[in-house]
């Protein structure tokens, strides 16, 4: 158990890591409608490649372990989660997207005990259809004309590759340092983009949006430091339900910024995705 002062700096960093997340999707999201793509994951994925390597600075060993067959599947999943990131932030609001995303959690507890990783817990399974039924509220209240069905598609994509990736990353050796695949991951999603440049048309940055792109790039990195130590030396079961703050920091963020507000049916939806959540992560973490 761990004490309650180390738990209290845990939940702070949470949070502080949760809001960190939702700034990247809010500079990504300020330029997304005015750039391809490729270009926005090109040049956010150069600025966040510098801000990796620097925190990789003095782990040169390993490096070849990146050319594992798990961690390059990992980058793809990777890939794709940025790129269905970049599409439903660009055509659907902040929140929306944020909230199914973190769909994630569920559908990886439901992928791990059909896989028998995990044994079969039928508290979990309710919550789990609670969660999903909750993001049937989400979408039908937005299905309506200025918010795009492929946007909501892409928001789920984006949650179905991140449970892929998560579940992929927990299969990957320990002996493959995390530094080695966090630099392979980022330059594989700025490879991407580069690479879909050729069947793009990209236009000259100006120095907002290449400011709002190096922004969106540190808050990532912020936030990833900032999860890690969250979550080191504390109760996880106290403290990791606290990543459903996400949702509420893109619900203040998209109304202060872009007036968005939920209605009343898809308030009910976050409500539930957000319990079923916090229920799973807290049953996961029981012995």
């Amino acid at each position: 158990m761990a004490s309650a002062q180390a738990n209290r700096r845990g939940i702070l960093l949470m949070l502080v890591a949760m809001g960190c997340y939702v700034l990247n999707d809010v500079f990504v999201k300020l330029v997304a409608q005015s750039l391809p793509p490729g270009q926005v994951l090109a040049v956010r994925g150069a600025f966040a490649t510098v801000f990796v390597l620097a925190l990789a600075r003095g782990s040169r060993a390993g490096w070849q372990t990146a050319l594992r067959p798990l961690v390059g599947v990992r980058c793809g999943l990777e890939v794709t989660t940025a790129l269905a990131s970049v599409v439903a932030l660009s055509l659907a609001p902040l929140a929306t997207v944020s909230t199914l995303m973190m769909t994630a959690p569920l559908m990886i507890a439901a992928t791990a005990m059909a896989l028998r990783w995990e044994p079969w817990r039928g508290g979990r399974l309710l919550a789990a259809a609670a969660g999903f039924g909750g993001v049937l509220l989400v979408i039908q209240p937005a299905a309506r004309p200025d918010v795009p069905a492929a946007g909501l598609a892409c928001a789920l994509l984006c949650a179905v590759s991140l449970a892929a990736r998560d579940l992929v990353t927990r299969r990957i050796p320990p002996t493959i340092p995390s530094s080695t695949i966090a630099v392979a991951t980022t330059l594989a999603v700025c490879l991407a983009g580069l690479l879909m440049g050729l069947a793009e048309r990209w236009t000259a940055l100006t120095r907002y949006e290449l400011g709002m792109l190096a922004a969106a790039a540190g808050c990532a990195a912020l936030g990833n430091y900032a999860l890690i130590v969250a979550c080191r030396g504390v109760d996880l079961s106290v403290v990791t339900p606290f990543r459903y703050s996400l949702i509420v920091w893109a619900l203040l963020l998209g109304y202060a910024i872009w007036g968005d507000m939920p209605r009343p049916q898809a308030a009910i939806g976050v409500v539930l995705i957000v319990a079923a959540g916090a229920f799973t992560v807290w049953t996961a973490r029981r012995p």
